[in-house]
């Protein structure tokens, strides 16, 4: 197993608030604020408030960015992002990119332990936050759209703390692989492949089912 670890050098959590996009107000929980520790529940985070249910869940508990995703948008785009939860994460992390990590994978950090469940899909929040119209768009195809966690084990989780890689399946799959599939609707093959990963967000198999039992009849199948 790959030697995999990283550091968390932000740790936030935010309350429903209102992020102005031109003449709207929409209502978020996506603008958090640095805390020196939390307790990570399989419920969620205390203090971290989610305004829609789909974005909440056992499967999307915590979400992490990497701060070599924020050196990527200074480079590429000039982006002068916050130093933290400018994604909306609530653990920014060093060493821990969607590249790195894989579908499955598990972590401990403090007190807790956490899998990794899913790629973030990033919605309009994303580009209405940075003021720049197709910064989601840009986000999902970069594939540095943040990863999503599941709890396995509740703890007290502070700011410094390590996420240490303990335990990682077999197939392969990291975080940016998945989401490739997942926004790829044409990859009939990769959908089948990426539903075999038992540890693929229950809401994530549901989609690539969907995919499936809507294609072709001469392409449902894997060749």
């Amino acid at each position: 197993m790959e030697d995999l670890s990283g550091r968390i050098v932000w740790l936030c959590v935010g309350g429903a608030s209102l992020l102005r996009s031109g003449d709207q107000e929409i209502r978020t929980g996506y603008l958090k604020t640095p805390v020196d520790e939390v307790r990570v529940c399989r419920a969620g985070l205390p203090g971290d408030e989610q305004v829609y249910e789909t974005h909440g869940g056992p499967d999307r508990v915590v979400l992490s960015y990497s701060t070599e995703n924020y050196g990527f948008w200074r480079d590429t785009l000039g982006l002068d992002l916050p130093q933290y939860a400018a994604l909306g994460e609530n653990f920014t992390t060093t060493g821990l990119t969607e590249f790195d990590v894989h579908v499955g994978d598990v972590f401990a950090v403090g007190e807790a332990v956490v899998q990794a469940a899913q790629p973030r899909s990033p919605c309009h929040k994303v580009a209405a936050r940075h003021r720049r119209p197709r910064f989601t768009i840009e986000v999902a195809r970069s594939h540095r759209t943040g990863i999503l966690y599941r709890v396995l084990r509740e703890g007290v989780v502070r700011v410094g703390d390590t996420m240490r890689l303990v335990a990682r399946e077999p197939h392969g799959y990291s975080i940016a692989d998945a989401n490739r599939i997942l926004i790829d609707r044409r990859d009939i093959s990769g959908a089948h492949a990426l539903l075999r990963v038992d540890s693929l967000a229950e809401a994530k198999k549901a989609e690539l089912r969907d995919r499936i039992a809507a294609a072709p009849t001469d392409r449902k199948e894997l060749s």
